[in-house]
């Protein structure tokens, strides 16, 4: 039974539709693979609960983008350099451990390609553990006061939290004594507004109680006197371009999330954005490499995007299309053939395609009939050493065979041949008298 089983069983112990899919398992993992790596932080959520574009905390600004993706606006994400090299509308919003330096570059590559609306970090804030995935806990607005740092590089600022007890200003809530004064200053610190001031700065939207700015434009000494029109081009750099602006928000609460629950502010933060050149612009990116969530090009992340992703598309479908031939072929696969054989047959072929190449066939036709000869003399007894005519004339006295073809006469037809042809029909019919005859 056993041997039965060996006999009828398939050769390759894995099914064929088995393989296939392993290797098409691999493949797509394979694939995946080198798109994480280059991709990078790409793939990393930016719900997070920080302050930036892609956060639905009530610090973040998502809603603001799905605000502008309401109004038409094409908006977008920005976590390469090269991403915010685009034209239109990028809207940048640091963290206190930004480098001031970086931001400043930042703001000053873009002058020729678009207006760029900075926020201003306001909240302190932790996340809040045992709920939703990117919700925090607000502590205190005191982030504001140390805001202007990062503008270091680009604008002299100071910061003020308007309506809003300064004995607070350093006191998150949470460390207050009583649950029901953690609430009061909480409530307070919502109420709270920030301006700021500074002597490169001219207002855009200012605080009704204070008149101060809680939205500015950093002033080059080039603005127009309308503050509608302060984000419009004016100048023209040396190229004959046009020069962009830069505008502030200092009070976050304006553009984030939490800010955005009211349909006032969330009018208010259109107007502001209209200002900053957003009806001028079919297109706003959000920045996100200020916040940690940028990614640096590298040749697998170039490798997916055009026009690159074409070759790579085309060596995946070769390799594909390789790897159904191989799964495809007609038949199993053929042994290949041993170049040489063994034995006394596989000698005798040898030889006789060696003569046949060197074009000595007739050459064979004697030798063939000595031999004959000889095996005749030893199956009558005849002596080893009697000369080749005595026993010629003793084979002579044979009886022929059946045909009545004699020795004399069936040697004297194989050493007289020349073709091929004519020895093999000469040599069979001696070997068969021979064999008729003497055995």
């Amino acid at each position: 039974m056993a041997a039965g089983n060996a006999s009828g069983g398939s050769a390759n112990p894995f099914a064929r539709g088995t393989v296939l899919l392993m290797v098409a398992i691999g493949f797509a993992a394979f694939l995946a693979l080198l798109y994480a790596i280059g991709a990078g932080g790409a793939l990393r959520s930016g719900n997070n609960g920080a302050a930036h574009g892609a956060s639905v905390s009530a610090i973040g600004y998502s809603a603001l983008g799905r605000l502008l993706e309401q109004t038409g606006t094409k908006v977008s994400y920005g976590r390469s350099p090269n991403a915010l090299q685009q034209q239109g509308l990028l809207i940048v919003t640091p963290e206190l451990s930004a480098d001031p330096e970086e931001l400043a570059a930042m703001v000053n590559q873009r002058r020729t390609l678009g207006p760029t609306l900075i926020i201003l970090p306001k909240w302190q804030a932790t996340p809040e553990q045992g709920l939703r995935a990117g919700w925090v806990r607000l502590e205190s607005p005191s982030v504001a006061l140390q805001a202007p740092q990062v503008l270091s590089q680009l604008v002299q600022a100071r910061t003020r939290l308007e309506g809003f007890d300064s004995e607070f200003t350093s006191l998150p809530p949470i460390d207050l004594a009583k649950p029901a004064q953690q609430a009061a200053v909480l409530k307070a610190a919502l109420k709270s507004r920030v301006t700021i001031s500074g002597s490169g700065l001219r207002t855009v939207l200012a605080d009704p109680a204070t008149g101060a700015a809680r939205v500015a434009v950093i002033d080059d000494g080039s603005l127009p006197s309308s503050p509608e029109t302060v984000a419009e081009p004016q100048t023209m750099n040396g190229f004959g371009g046009p020069l962009y602006r830069t505008v502030i928000v200092a009070d976050a609460d304006l553009m984030n999330n939490l800010g955005l629950a009211s349909r006032e502010t969330a009018a208010q933060a259109l107007q502001i954005l209209d200002v900053a050149g957003a009806r001028n612009e079919r297109d706003v990116v959000f920045d996100l490499t200020q916040n940690g969530l940028g990614t640096s090009e590298n040749l697998l992340s170039v490798a997916f995007r055009p026009p690159f992703v074409g070759a790579v598309v085309s060596l995946a479908l070769a390799a594909i299309a390789f790897g159904w031939m191989a799964f495809c072929r007609f038949g199993p696969a053929l042994a290949e053939a041993q170049p040489f054989g063994f034995g006394k047959t596989a000698l005798v072929k040898g030889g006789a395609g060696l003569m046949r190449r060197l074009g000595r066939d007739h050459l064979t036709a004697p030798a063939y009939a000595d031999l004959v000869r000889e095996r005749a003399a030893r199956s009558l007894g005849l002596p080893a050493g009697m000369p080749h005519q005595q026993v010629d004339e003793r084979l002579a006295m044979v009886s022929p065979d059946a045909e009545g073809r004699s020795y004399e006469t069936l040697s004297a037809s194989l050493r007289t041949a020349r073709d091929r042809p004519s020895i093999v029909a000469a040599a069979r019919a001696l070997h068969a008298w021979k064999k008729e005859r003497l055995g």
